[in-house]
């Protein structure tokens, strides 16, 4: 019984940790804060880049505001990483305020969340901005928003 419940909680924390290796692997090269712009947007953040950096992850990390009104309430943002104005790596992805704590129903939501934007292989050295602007009137509040940048990370599995 010990045996089986071990193994549980084995198969558990790697589920856990994957997809995460734009986060975990790898060596950070920058961490950008994001300044606000208008209507919920990002002044572009600034990276120099190399090949020699590559596969590059761009991992977004915000808190968020404890306001019940916002639970259970998303942005939904476009980010562009372009070099010399023409786009090299695009994704849209959401900002989703959790509604309870996933661990406890009597605990508050998580305070913060961290998302991989995408992998990029970079073409040339040079540098990078990346443009974050929302795809829709921004509902919740997103506190200390920083973007990093991490060099020679492992891709997840296909």
């Amino acid at each position: 019984m010990k045996l089986r419940q071990m193994f549980a909680g084995l198969l558990a924390a790697a589920s856990v940790l994957a997809g995460c290796e734009g986060i975990t692997t790898g060596t950070e090269v920058a961490n950008v804060a994001l300044q606000p712009a208008e209507n919920g947007a990002y002044q572009p953040a600034r990276y120099t880049l190399d090949p020699s950096m590559n596969p590059v992850a761009f991992n977004f990390r915000a808190d968020f505001s404890q306001s019940s009104t916002e639970f259970g309430r998303w942005n939904s943002y476009r980010a562009e990483l372009q070099l010399n104005g023409k786009v090299v790596a695009s994704r849209n992805f959401n900002i989703t305020h959790p509604v309870t704590n996933a661990q406890s129903n009597d605990a508050p939501p998580p305070t913060g969340t961290i998302h991989t934007l995408f992998y990029v292989d970079v073409p040339s050295t040079g540098e990078y901005e990346l443009v974050i602007k929302p795809t829709k009137p921004v509902e919740i509040t997103v506190k200390d928003p920083r973007v990093d940048a991490r060099k020679n990370v492992q891709r997840p599995p296909q």
